[in-house]
């Protein structure tokens, strides 16, 4: 496609976004390799879900005449079932657990196919938690791992105000102090309080669908989410 045909689109998704629309695209009008792939999975201890949605210079797409996409996890390959997110076309996978990196296959019947590409998850791991008394901090432990992506914890209840953390390296452990737990505007709790810890580490990519034809890309991002209860005696 032209930088003029390219720009036309563009000034044209603007215009119709003034208007407040957001139009779908049919795939069979849509070249492969001006497809914008947009992958989200998420695997919370309990269960696991992909999703992918599929846009292009001028609005969200919608696969048609045959097209497909295809996930791959755990050397199982599965069909992507379409249904629709805030109006927009949305192709999903419910799964028990995300074992690790899975594969995508976009299948088209009237242009080039996109197979095999790697979308990258961290490992799954297990959160444990010690103390949270008057006289011990939070301490919180996981299974490491270092390339596993953006570490991040947030601590919340009804009786502190909510609290984050990010990690610049993941170290697999964690020691919040009691001084670091703050009561909301109305005061401190009179009695032992349940908290939700969240511990979540995530995996984000933006690549090229094909090296040698820029303009299509594939942005991912893969979290693997814990949370624990504990009880805060202040």
């Amino acid at each position: 496609m032209s930088r003029a045909l390219r720009t036309g689109f563009f000034l044209l998704a603007i215009l119709l976004a003034g208007c407040g629309l957001d139009p779908v695209r049919v795939s069979d009008r849509v070249s492969t390799r001006d497809m914008l792939l947009g992958v989200t999975a998420l695997d919370d201890g309990v269960a696991a879900a992909i999703d992918v949605q599929i846009g292009s210079p001028i609005g969200t797409v919608e696969l048609t005449g045959g097209d497909a996409l295809f996930v791959t996890v755990d050397g199982t390959r599965l069909p992507m079932i379409e249904g629709q997110s805030n109006g927009a076309p949305i192709h999903s996978v419910k799964l028990d657990a995300l074992p690790g990196d899975f594969l995508l296959d976009l299948e088209r019947q009237n242009d080039r196919d996109v197979h095999g590409v790697v979308v990258e998850v961290s490992r799954p791991f297990t959160l444990a938690a010690e103390g949270l008394t008057q006289d011990l901090p939070l301490s919180l432990s996981w299974d490491a791992d270092p390339e596993g992506g953006e570490v991040s914890i947030s601590v919340q209840g009804d009786c502190i105000d909510a609290l984050t953390r990010s990690l610049d390296e993941d170290t697999g452990a964690l020691v919040i102090t009691q001084a670091e737990l703050r009561p909301p505007p109305a005061g401190p709790p009179l009695a032992p309080c349940a908290l939700e810890v969240l511990v979540s580490r995530t995996i984000t990519t933006r690549d090229a669908l094909f090296s040698t034809n820029p303009g299509g890309n594939i942005t991912t991002s893969a979290e693997q989410r814990r949370t624990i209860a504990v009880i805060w005696t202040p």
